[in-house]
């Protein structure tokens, strides 16, 4: 006797939708390509060939367009959301990665997955094959029989449930094919099906267990029980049979398939290396070998004893490049702790285990190494490192390549920036498994030497050679000095600040309890719902899967409905500031020097810019006098001043630049305020009849411009209609054309070349500019114009960080950089020194590059961050 043959049966159709709403959309590649329901589909895929070994598999798949059901009755999944715009081009890398797997795709025009699947399981079970039906589909229910069962996705893609004859039974007490009748009757919501009205599960079933099948409870309608369901069965008698007929699924379709075809083979190993690479599934490409293994523990010494150093010195002083990381036991600043120091060659790699050592002799027997201009440097996390070695005394000279860096210029959009992400998403490599810490950290250092030329001739290929030397290296010894600088704080002021606001909040707190006529919890979205919606009676704007919507963008279209929404309002401004800004700052003085130190992020944002963390500096409000309050506690150090120095419109000037827009460049030629300017042309005024509201608007449509604004959100900045908005941007883009030009040039090189660029040839990939979806699409265009501003702005400011820091230096003026925040750098002075900083930055900061119109800093000096004097 033969052994049984097993075929299992996908609805591929109904598995990627399973598949993509159980993963989370966050799952994309660098360049931001969905692929969360591939990702679910293949792991299911996987797991199913592992663990059931089957003898053949093929998957089907709906076409788009109407099928005959469609034919049959035009309302049919009428009610059935669009695919998202996020899952419809995962269909097409679906199909690829099953073409790899060498597993059928199946598809028939005017047919759905589920009739090609229904019937070849008729055909297979002809053919003595068991049939396994792989579904996130009820309706395939009808189709199990003895030999043909059901495998649900009840939930997701791992919440299985199995369906043969017995469990069919028990749980719907009827035979699979009643499954048909009873959808006739009931209808199906999900599919559109009407069915009768007023016939559910139980009086489908029961009129099933009494009359055996559709046709015989129509033909039986006058022993139905119930004058009323008797006469809708009567009025709806052909809707229940065309009901029946669209949940019927086919078992003939005319598909030529032989059974042979859908036998299981070996992937296409290459094929399928190649489409799990570029879809970043490296936990995937594991299991085919697409990952070079590295292994980098050969060769090297512990040293656990200065005695023994000359071995590795004598390295050094042979050595062209060296790589170098310490081990540290604790990172934070004034307190760091090291335990170990890898130092390697492209042949050979030392460990320096520091734990019995007297650090600071060996620091001081390694200083002229690390200082030596000529001796090129490699490194992971080099800030960290370098923030170490400040501490000790050691300025790091000839620092040539950082792993990380250079893999950001390169995929600038990356979701991590770590030394696996980097091997697994962008090189398809991995690190061997090790035994010790201590190997780790030497596989750490000597994979830079394998990595560096490949990063390297990447950078020189996308010509980002000069942006990683010239700025990007360099800098990282700047942003470590800043933080080693860290700023002071007036912790008396924090602590009036922050009973200030506790203050102001219990006040709105007793105020809003008064107009509810109730205590309510302010902060829980639920027990605000009750009282704006159900208690005072407030239209309802929106609602959640949880209840009512109380977002923001709800409360302000009620704020003139009753006098507690703009109390709600006020109490939220004064709550984030207290929690996110007030309450965490003396958790994150340093004790030992009494100072706040951020951390600023080289690594994070797309365009270039730096952003900022504990605090996030960034992203203090300064529009409100409150927020200005927070920069009040950031002082100066007594007996220095603070110096303030920012950019003024940058974004606006390199618009200019970018743009050659004569009108604009004009104006900034001849040191007009480009603001009444826009206003005066924009509203057809005189310059000097511009009003302060007429300037302001101006001021938002210049910026909004340089950030691809929409006329919608033009109008929700400057309170007007979307159709006074659009006029305000039509005028301004005939006074300056070539704004027009550029916006337009720019998102078509976007659209062909799937990036834009900066002034300093910073790259910014924009997958969502070809999105089928608006909202993505429109998103894309907004940066590929908004990007090459932004982006340029912050490549000046990291120029201009680079010559303020030389110049300081090359003075010898104990002037530090303290802050780096948006267009702004803050120094710290010796009132001595106030002048000649002045001077000196100033001149750097304005020639630091050469645009063809000038820029232009404006000075501020104070003893705190709010209350700084202009100064001429």
């Amino acid at each position: 006797m033969e052994d049984t043959k097993e075929l299992f049966l996908l609805d591929g159709s109904s598995l990627l939708h399973r598949a993509f709403y159980a993963l989370p959309d966050s799952l994309q590649t660098s360049d931001g390509e969905y692929t969360n329901g591939v990702f679910g589909f293949t792991k299911m895929l996987l797991r199913l060939i592992e663990e059931e070994d089957p003898d053949s598999l093929a998957v089907a798949f709906d076409l788009a367009g109407p099928t005959f059901r469609h034919e049959e009755y035009e309302e049919y999944k009428a009610n059935r959301k669009e695919t998202p715009d996020k899952l419809k081009p995962q269909f097409g890398l679906m199909k690829e990665v099953l073409e790899a797997f060498k597993i059928p795709v199946l598809e028939l025009e005017g047919y759905e997955a589920d009739d090609i699947v229904g019937t070849l399981s008729r055909q297979a079970e002809d053919e003595d094959y068991q049939v396994t039906i792989v579904t996130g589909d009820r309706d395939a229910l009808q189709l199990v029989t003895e030999n043909v069962k059901i495998r649900y996705t009840k939930r997701g893609i791992t919440n299985i449930v199995d369906y043969d004859l017995e469990k069919i039974r028990e749980e719907y007490e009827l035979e699979p094919k009643k499954l048909i009748d009873k959808k006739g009757l009931m209808g199906d919501k999900s599919d559109n099906i009407p069915g009768v009205d007023g016939i559910g599960k139980k009086t489908s079933t029961k009129l099933l267990h009494q009359f055996g099948s559709l046709e015989e409870v129509l033909n039986n309608i006058d022993q139905v029980s119930g004058k009323k369901r008797k006469q809708t069965l009567k009025e709806q008698a052909d809707r229940a049979r065309m009901s029946k007929k669209l949940a019927t699924i086919k078992l003939d379709i005319p598909l030529e398939c032989d059974l042979d075809e859908f036998k299981l083979e070996e992937p296409d190993q290459d094929k399928l290396v190649d489409i799990l690479s570029r879809l970043e599934f490296n936990s995937l490409l594991k299991e085919f070998g697409g990952h070079e293994t590295l292994n980098f523990t050969d060769e090297f010494e512990i040293i656990t004893d200065l005695t023994a150093i000359d071995e590795l010195l004598s390295m050094l002083n042979e050595a062209e490049k060296v790589g170098f990381k310490f081990k540290f036991t604790s990172t934070e600043l004034y307190q760091q702790q090291i335990e170990g120091l890898t130092l390697a060659n492209n042949e050979t790699a030392y460990y320096i285990d520091a734990s019995e050592l007297e650090i600071a002799e060996l620091i001081d027997r390694l200083k002229p190494y690390f200082e030596d201009p000529e001796l090129n440097k490699l490194c992971l996390n080099t800030k960290e490192n370098l923030i170490y070695l400040k501490e000790q005394g050691v300025e790091v000279k000839g620092l040539s390549f950082d792993l990380l860096l250079a893999d950001y210029l390169l995929h600038p959009s990356a979701k991590e920036q770590d030394l696996e992400s980097v091997l697994t998403d962008q090189l398809q490599m991995e690190l061997e498994e090790v035994e010790s810490e201590i190997e780790a950290e030497v596989q750490q250092v000597r994979v830079l030497f394998k990595l560096e030329k490949e990063l390297i001739d990447k950078l020189e290929n996308k010509d980002l050679m000069e942006l990683f030397v010239e700025v990007e290296l360099p800098l990282i010894s700047i942003l470590a000095q800043m933080e080693l600088n860290g700023i002071a704080v007036d912790k008396d002021m924090l602590q009036e600040l922050s009973d200030k606001l506790k203050e102001k909040l219990d006040s709105i707190r007793s105020q809003a309890y008064e107009l509810a006529g109730e205590e309510f919890n302010l902060n829980s979205p639920k027990q605000l719902g009750k009282i704006l919606f159900e208690k005072l009676g407030l239209p309802v704007i929106k609602r959640t899967k949880t209840g009512y919507s109380t977002s923001a963008s709800v409360l302000e279209k009620l704020e003139d409905k009753h006098e507690i929404v703009p109390l709600i309002l006020e109490y939220r401004k004064y709550q984030k500031l207290k929690s996110t800004y007030v309450d965490p700052l003396p958790d994150l003085i340093n004790p030992k020097t009494d100072r706040i130190h951020t951390s600023f992020n080289q690594l994070v944002t797309a365009t270039g810019r730096l952003s900022s963390t504990d605090p996030n500096l960034q992203n203090i409000p300064i529009r409100t006098e409150e927020g200005r309050e927070i920069r009040k506690v950031f002082i100066a150090e007594e007996g220095k001043e603070l110096l303030a120095i920012d950019y003024s419109q940058i974004e606006l000037r390199v618009l200019a630049h970018i743009s050659q827009d004569e009108n604009l460049m004009n104006a900034y030629m001849e040191g007009q305020d480009i603001h009444t300017k826009t206003a005066a042309e924009v509203f057809g005024v005189e310059a000097s009849e511009v009003s302060y509201e007429q300037r302001r608007r101006a001021k938002a449509i210049n910026f909004g411009i340089a950030y691809g604004i929409s006329p919608w959100g033009l109008a929700k900045d400057i309170n007007v209609s979307k159709k006074e908005a659009e006029d305000y941007i039509d005028q301004y883009l005939n006074r300056y054309p070539k704004v027009k030009e550029y916006m337009d040039r720019q998102i078509k090189q976007a659209k062909e070349e799937g990036y834009v660029t900066t002034i300093l040839n910073r790259r910014r990939y924009l997958p969502e500019i070809n999105s089928s979806n608006y909202h993505r699409r429109s998103f894309g265009e907004r940066m590929a114009i908004n990007t090459p501003i932004q982006g340029s702005a912050a490549d000046i400011m990291k120029l201009a960080m680079l010559k303020s820091a030389q110049v300081l230096d090359e003075r010898e003026l104990d002037a530090k950089i303290l802050l780096q925040v948006h267009d702004e750098l803050i120094f710290e002075v010796p009132p001595e020194e106030l002048e000649e900083v002045q001077q000196v930055v100033k001149s750097e900061m304005e020639d630091v590059i050469q645009l063809d119109v000038p820029l232009k800093v404006d000075l501020k000096v104070g003893t705190n961050w709010r209350d700084m004097d202009e100064i001429e």
